[in-house]
């Protein structure tokens, strides 16, 4: 599994996975190396800065801080759909 960050990149499934502060993973296919197409925007909860791909089960790794304005300490493990 790679280290914690705010980009990650799944070569697998040529995927790039941007966790944005404001409640989103943002989700982006590698069509080639030149060629980049939005999936979606996965809604998580608010504060999402960090996340951690695993590059064999695909699965993406997200510690939450808090739910709906809640303080918690968790970690969220998302599967990967794995056809766009």
């Amino acid at each position: 599994m790679h280290n914690l960050g705010v980009i990650k990149f799944d070569p697998g499934l040529r995927r790039i996975y941007a966790a944005c502060y404001s409640g989103a993973i943002s989700v982006i296919h590698q069509d080639d190396p030149s060629r980049y197409r939005k999936i979606e925007d996965f809604k998580v909860q608010h504060a999402v800065h960090t996340l951690a791909v695993d590059v064999e089960t695909h699965r993406v790794y997200t510690p939450e801080q808090e739910e709906d304005g809640k303080p918690v300490a968790r970690m969220i493990v998302y599967d990967a759909v794995s056809n766009p």
